[in-house]
């Protein structure tokens, strides 16, 4: 039987007189040694929960941080622990915009490199220029009549802006060609 520091705490907090033995081998030291793992695991939980008010260190609450912040979301996936607490602290810290560069940045931030610039349909409508090459799929004859000729695998891109566009603007997504 080791001496925990909270069982020599607890010892140490015993009134004194002949009546008290603060010995760890008598009976008070062997009810403060089993009192101690309890009095532990509370200080280690109550130290856990100081980590918890942050997301970059959340552990338990993990899962809550992410329900607030609307994560998952369209572009990120289940990752390791760290990574969420990493998603997870970068969207807590972000700060949003209406202006072109701030989606520019947005964009910038997943791998893809965008223009964003107004177009002839009308004001609330923008052009987005995606100015990397993404990958697409040429439209067969088993898909839908409405399939466009060229499918891309743009979904996180276009999920991204659509998430974080006004409720009234309207994106036209123009791809670079390859050839």
């Amino acid at each position: 039987m080791t001496r925990s520091p909270y069982q020599g705490a607890f010892l140490a907090l015993l009134p004194t007189g002949k009546a008290w033995n603060k010995q760890p081998s008598g009976t008070l030291g062997r009810l403060s040694w089993a009192l101690s793992d309890s009095v532990e695991q509370a200080d280690s939980a109550a130290t856990q929960l100081l980590k918890e008010r942050f997301p970059s260190t959340a552990v338990m609450l993990l899962e809550d941080w992410e329900s607030f912040l609307g994560l998952p979301d369209c572009t990120s996936e289940s990752g390791t622990m760290r990574e969420r607490q990493s998603v997870a602290a970068n969207k807590m810290r972000m700060v949003g915009s209406l202006n072109r560069r701030f989606y520019e940045w947005l964009v910038a931030q997943y791998g893809y490199r965008v223009r964003l610039t107004d177009s002839d349909e009308g004001q609330y409508t923008t052009v987005v220029n995606v100015l990397n090459s993404v990958s697409y799929r040429n439209a067969t004859v088993l898909d839908n009549v409405l399939t466009p000729l060229r499918v891309y695998d743009s979904g996180a891109l276009e999920c991204l802006l659509e998430k974080y566009k006004p409720a009234h603007q309207i994106y036209k997504f123009i791809y670079a060609d390859e050839d």
